[in-house]
């Protein structure tokens, strides 16, 4: 896939709603719906790369595989390490294994939704929905690419997971609906829909998700709310203006405000910076004022991230590039569906 800046643009945007939020900002109690956006995003790459895979020559299970532990693996599991060195003196009342086991299997989303468990590291809930996606994709993802009309299929599936959220909120608690694989997919799946069905947003649809996701982000955040609002509407609302502001950024990868280099290089630190930043900032928001945990906060998390980048991720990345180069297969093409 040809490199897309403004993607990253929309990275930046999300995670600096979140580490915002974490901090308790006034004016960003709502964007934990950055996350909603990251979702959406998540689908549509890795939609779109799959789909280009499968129409030249197949997709390759394992080398995906292979490829997405490699991208997110190291800089997880260094992130772990050091909050199992840290926690007996910063966290003492943790258990600190049974955190490091939940985040390093992916399962923090389950573990979260049915136990009161220690928070510290639960950030990586939401790392958990996005691995079972990568596991589970690759396998289901053909067979709607081999029916007559896979959009269909596909948004028929967001409204289904969409509707089993809401009766999940309504029915038992606001943890179960919001944690959950199941109950958070149906972004994944909004992503997948903008990358086959390739929607063209007028700037009239852009501003009205832009102002509503401007909105969601101002209003107070979970659980102070309404529970079951939160956890319903107030994702489909932030799924829904995700969806038209990835098309956007899609069809135009050299917007200029976030395909500006810097909202694209805190786009690349975003995976990292948001590793890093939720244990610090859940350390320091409750004793320290404000300016000193935002600070410290994105200080550190953007310092962390920047190393992870560039001493983890970039030579990993040349390696799996040399290791495993794409050779498409054109003569096995399958049809597009």
């Amino acid at each position: 896939m040809p490199y897309n800046p403004a993607l990253d643009g929309v990275r930046a945007l999300s995670i600096l709603a979140v580490v915002l939020f974490h901090c308790e900002v006034p004016g960003a109690r709502g964007g934990f719906i950055g996350l909603d956006v990251f979702f959406v995003l998540s689908g549509y790459l890795i939609t779109s790369l799959l789909t280009a895979e499968y129409r030249h020559g197949g997709i390759e299970i394992g080398r995906f595989y292979a490829r997405r532990a490699l991208r997110l693996y190291p800089t997880l599991l260094l992130m772990v390490a050091v909050y199992v060195g840290l926690a007996p003196i910063l966290w003492p009342a943790d258990d600190r294994w049974l955190s490091a086991v939940l985040a390093a299997l992916y399962v923090y989303d389950y573990a979260l939704a049915f136990r009161e468990l220690a928070y510290t590291i639960g950030h990586t809930w939401s790392l958990g929905v996005e691995e079972k996606f990568y596991l589970l994709w690759p396998l289901v993802l053909p067979l709607f690419l081999r029916t007559r009309r896979p959009v269909g299929w596909l948004v028929s599936a967001f409204l289904a997971v969409t509707a089993w959220r809401y009766f999940v909120a309504m029915n038992w608690t606001w943890q179960q609906a919001y944690f959950r694989f199941d109950t958070r997919m149906s972004g994944i799946l909004l992503g997948a829909i903008a990358a086959l069905a390739h929607f063209k947003v007028s700037k009239h649809a852009l501003a009205m998700a832009c102002m509503a996701l401007l909105v969601l982000i101002a209003l107070p955040s979970l659980p102070t709310s309404d529970q079951v609002q939160a956890v319903t509407l107030r994702i489909t609302s932030a799924e829904l203006s995700a969806f038209v502001l990835i098309c956007f950024a899609a069809e135009h990868g050299r917007a200029a405000f976030l395909a500006s280099r810097p909202m694209a290089y805190i786009g690349r630190l975003s995976y990292g910076i948001y590793l890093w930043h939720f244990p610090l900032a859940l350390l320091l928001r409750s004793t320290q004022p404000l300016w000193i945990t935002l600070s410290a906060t994105l200080a550190f998390s953007f310092t962390m991230a920047a190393i992870c980048l560039h001493l983890v991720d970039t030579p990993l990345k040349r390696w799996r590039q040399k290791a495993w180069p794409f050779r498409p297969a054109p003569c096995h093409r399958r049809p597009s569906g």
